[in-house]
């Protein structure tokens, strides 16, 4: 049904999506660093790290959907059995 070359380039995009969803984690990480750096001395910088971290949750949503969906495609291609609930514990992942 699916050629090697379509099948690599699903398990590409699944890669591709899964790095952009864990990049979220990493600037999580960092907005984390910086605001226990300024924590009660800039409360303008705090307020912003706050709707930063909004946004990036949101982003995070997203992008794990992505990559659930590409992982999917694939994962489908390949003729590989799986669980299509199976990382829908609610926990991000």
């Amino acid at each position: 049904m699916f050629d090697d070359r379509e099948l690599s380039d699903l398990e590409r995009r699944a890669t591709d999506t899964f790095n952009d969803h864990m990049d979220g984690f990493t600037a999580s990480g960092v907005l984390h660093d910086v605001f226990i750096d300024i924590l009660g001395q800039d409360a303008y910088g705090i307020e912003a790290i706050q709707y930063v971290q909004t946004l990036l949750r949101s982003h995070r949503e997203k992008t794990r959907m992505e990559w659930q969906d590409a992982q999917d495609q694939w994962l489908f291609a390949s003729g590989a059995a799986y669980d299509f609930d199976l990382d829908d514990d609610g926990t991000d992942h």
